[in-house]
This record gives C-alpha cells, sequence and structure tokens, in this order.
C-alpha cells in the first residue's frame, strides 16, 4: 500500500504540473519569470521521481554508497512518507494499515542494505510493557535483571539475545530510546514497539537503520504487550549474514 500511495502522489503530482503549465501556455502564454518557475518545479518532480525509482530498487539491490543510501533515508521519511500519508487521508484509508505498511517497506530497505554485521554491534530495542504488570522486578533498562519467570516474553528474548549475543536494551519511552541509540551508537536497530512509536522513533532515527516489529496488545496499549521471538530472531540472523 504504502509504495502504491507514493507512486500515485507523484503520478497526480506530475499530471497536475502539465495541466497547469499547458492551460497557462494557452491562456496568456508564458513569461519569463513563469518560464523559470515551471522549470524549477519541473526539474524538482523528476529529482522526486528519480530518486523513488533509486528507493523502490533499494528493497533488492543494496546501494553501496553511503551517502546516498542516506539522501535516500531522509527523502523517504521527510517526503515520501507524508506523501502517502495525504493520499491515504484523502482516500479514507486505514491509517494502521497505512503505517504498518510504511514499516514493512522500511523493512525490506534496511534488510537488503545492511548484512555482514558484527554481533555487538545490533541492539535489539525492546518496550518497557513486554513485562508482566504483576513482576516485583522493574526492567528499564538492561533484560538481565530478569528472572525468567516465563510469565512474559522477555525471559524467551533474554536467552534469545545472550544466545547470539547481540546487544538489547529496554526502553520506558521515546527519550529514553533515543539516548540509549544516540549512546550506544549500533550499526543497526531491532525495534519493537506499537505503531506510533515505531512510525516516531524511524523517523527520528533516520540516520540509523531500524528493523520494526509491532507487538500485540491483547490487554490494550502499554500493558502486557507481547511480540513473536521468532521475528527478532529472524531479523537477527538476516543482519549477521
Amino acid at each position: 500500500k504504502f509504495p502504491v500511495f507514493v507512486s500515485l502522489s507523484l503520478i497526480v503530482l506530475l499530471g497536475t504540473f502539465f495541466g497547469v503549465a499547458w492551460s497557462s501556455y494557452h491562456q496568456l502564454g508564458l513569461s519569463l519569470i513563469n518560464t523559470i518557475i515551471y522549470t524549477v518545479v519541473f526539474v524538482s518532480l523528476i529529482l522526486l521521481i528519480s530518486t523513488w525509482m533509486m528507493i523502490l530498487l533499494a528493497t533488492h539491490e543494496k546501494i553501496k554508497s553511503r551517502v546516498i543510501r542516506l539522501y535516500c533515508k531522509w527523502m523517504l521519511f521527510n517526503i515520501y512518507y507524508y506523501l502517502a500519508k495525504w493520499l491515504s487521508v484523502i482516500t479514507f484509508q486505514n491509517k494502521i494499515s497505512t503505517v504498518e505498511s510504511f514499516l514493512h517497506f522500511n523493512n525490506e530497505i534496511v534488510l537488503t542494505n545492511n548484512t555482514g554485521i558484527e554481533k555487538q554491534n545490533i541492539l535489539v530495542l525492546l518496550p518497557h510493557c513486554l513485562q508482566n504488570s504483576e513482576c516485583k522486578i522493574r526492567i528499564t533498562t538492561e533484560v538481565n535483571d530478569c528472572l525468567e519467570c516465563g510469565k512474559c516474553d522477555i525471559a524467551a528474548i533474554k536467552r534469545m539475545v545472550s544466545n547470539y549475543q547481540v546487544q538489547t536494551a529496554v526502553a520506558t519511552g521515546g527519550s529514553l530510546a533515543r539516548k540509549l541509540i544516540k549512546d550506544i551508537s549500533p550499526d543497526v536497530i531491532v525495534a519493537v514497539a506499537c505503531h506510533r512509536d515505531l512510525s516516531d522513533g524511524v523517523r527520528e532515527s533516520w540516520k540509523y537503520p531500524v528493523y520494526a516489529l509491532l507487538n500485540e496488545r491483547p490487554k490494550g496499549p502499554c500493558f502486557d504487550t507481547i511480540v513473536s521471538i521468532k521475528a527478532i530472531e529472524f531479523a537477527i540472523k538476516k543482519f549477521l549474514v
């Protein structure tokens, strides 16, 4: 859905441009200033379309240049995300499904462009709401504090990350998550959170490759949430290859 929305938005913008330019030319002709303006807009549209094609290619082929990779990520999170969001709003699409599609699309790019990562440079970032609400031990940053009672997914995650020897951290909010990322400075992040936190976090930490995994909320938001352990393990294996 997300790539389709972006592509359709670009088609709408390009069609609108040609329609306005053609109408202006036939009604009044184009002055020098108008010609310059239309030329700049046209070049900008061509740049938008070319960059989008490059981003689509990045879901299957690795972009070798770090500068181009960062440029494409910035454009994805700051331009194309809002184009897709705009089209989804005016077409009355479900907001959550649009966000999920955006996260899945970003995951494809992250997996394609980040392989052969050293295990110590992989960070598994978890929300505190994965912990059982009745647990007497409050895990706020470190999963090693978990006593492995088995009442929540933290115990299984602790064993898994220990097996792969990757870094892991628990964040109680967005501010702490950003601080942890800055302090650890990993090569790649496997982040677990809800729709809003992941969408915001992926875009705010755009310089880092973030593989986003949605948690499930059977008891409501931010309370005894769960996550697929196999999905986390899948991502770790892909990055280690």
